[in-house]
């Protein structure tokens, strides 16, 4: 009679060692493919290069779907409005917005050929290889090079 308590016992025991094996062989498999999973990415992370390429481009992207606006706007013998949306993208995209009033910094621009400007006052802007106490406006430069987008402020 005592043994029949303890082969129930050990059937029993049995049975959960079974199923804590399956779960065993189920979490090495997990883990296998997470490791695997992992191996894909590991080290290929993007660089900050990579990142900052892909935003020029989705950037590149924007402006072109403005300019692409304009052109088709303006490109009919009786020319129909730009659409209103091409100077609000723009402006975005370009990092162009109200200022703090507390903020006193001038800012600094790269335009369409790679040149360097800084504001000299509000609205007007130099090349920053001349005198700063000289300038013309914003639009007029934009006109010019094609496009001129804000990079950064200085004091």
């Amino acid at each position: 009679m005592a043994t029949d308590p303890m082969v129930a016992e050990l059937t029993e025991l049995r049975a959960k060692l079974r199923i804590n094996e399956q779960q065993l062989e189920e979490r090495d498999q997990r883990v296998a493919d997470l490791e695997a999973t992992l191996e894909r990415y590991v080290g290929k992370e993007p660089t900050v290069r990579d990142e900052m390429a892909y935003l020029h481009r989705c950037l590149n992207a924007v402006f072109n779907a403005c300019r692409v606006a304009e052109k088709q706007a303006t490109r009919w013998e009786n020319p129909l409005p730009v659409p209103e949306w091409v100077s609000t993208v723009r402006s975005a995209a370009a990092g162009e917005h109200d200022d703090w009033p507390a903020d006193n910094r001038r800012r600094i621009y790269l335009d369409g050929t790679g040149q360097a400007w800084i504001e000299t006052t509000k609205g007007f802007v130099t090349q920053i290889e001349m005198p700063l106490w000289d300038g013309e406006p914003i639009a007029n430069v934009r006109e010019k090079t094609g496009e001129i987008h804000e990079i950064g402020r200085t004091w």
